[in-house]
């Protein structure tokens, strides 16, 4: 009897321990953390209202094939306010490839040749390619509504959001299909994934290439669409150090341009990357958006 009985306690240890979520330590929280992320929201908010900032677009125009006219002329295919000269530039799509011919002699001034950026006066307007769709977004830098912005709202400072991930890189070259709020799809390069605990669980997201020192995180969890934006939530960390681990701060998770802006082309969460837990960390929800 006493066999038996040591036999099923043995089982039922070892169904507990095997249940039990891997924790991941968390980091020491740094002494001004709070000043790090108010400094943090700051230059967000700088960010916004800045000349070229998201607050500044007023217009997102796709071309055709062939010739398109873009100016302050009636029936431009990328049309400008009409301080703008009738017609500030010419672009042409063949199989997929874009050449633009700015009116320099109306005053139009190239800034950029490579997604041939071009500027009148306090306008600006650029080259964008989404899949196999070519647009052309437009700016005013001196748009009044740009700084007459609302508030965003945060939740409070959490510093245990602030969470050791480990790192999986992709094994060559990687990309998944990816949704954005026009409803294009398009495949994204994907560098690999971060694993962390939060909330007592193990969690797993998909990350995207950050530029050379950073990761891009794209993700929803229990608060979108609620008291987060619906279209999920956006936020860059680290990329890992030679010990394989990097720190993730959902304090400074934020919403993508198009909580702000109708003229932006925001990527939309996966669903791998649908957190089944409530991230109460970064900023809330904008405005009715």
């Amino acid at each position: 009897m006493a066999n038996k009985f040591s036999f099923l306690l043995s089982i039922c240890l070892l169904t507990i321990y095997s249940c039990k979520t891997p924790r991941i330590a968390s980091p020491p929280t740094p002494d001004n953390y709070t000043q790090e992320i108010e400094d943090w929201r700051t230059q967000r908010l700088a960010d916004l209202l800045a000349p070229t900032g998201w607050l500044s677009l007023i217009g997102l125009h796709w071309l055709k094939e062939g010739v398109n006219e873009c100016g302050s002329k009636d029936g431009a295919r990328v049309p400008l306010p009409a301080n703008a000269p009738a017609l500030a530039a010419t672009y042409t799509l063949e199989n997929g490839q874009v050449s633009c011919d700015p009116n320099t002699e109306a005053g139009v001034i190239m800034l950029a040749a490579n997604d041939c950026q071009l500027e009148y006066e306090s306008l600006q307007w650029q080259l964008l390619e989404r899949g196999d769709r070519h647009g052309v977004r437009v700016r005013d830098t001196l748009l009044p509504t740009r700084i007459r912005m609302m508030a965003i709202e945060y939740f409070p400072i959490d510093p245990t959001y602030r969470i050791y991930a480990t790192w999986e890189a992709s094994k060559g070259p990687d990309s998944v299909l990816m949704r954005n709020v026009l409803d294009m799809e398009y495949y994204v390069p994907v560098v690999g994934k971060l694993r962390f605990t939060l909330a007592d669980r193990l969690h797993e997201l998909i990350a995207l290439d950050g530029g050379p020192n950073e990761l891009f995180l794209i993700f929803a969890d229990k608060t979108t669409g609620e008291s987060t934006y619906g279209g999920g939530r956006y936020l860059y960390c680290p990329r890992p150090g030679t010990d394989g681990r990097t720190i993730i701060d959902f304090n400074q998770a934020y919403n993508p341009p198009c909580a702000f802006t109708q003229f932006a082309t925001c990527l939309l969460p996966r669903a791998e990357n649908s957190l089944p837990v409530a991230v109460l960390a970064g900023e809330k929800n904008y405005g009715d958006h």
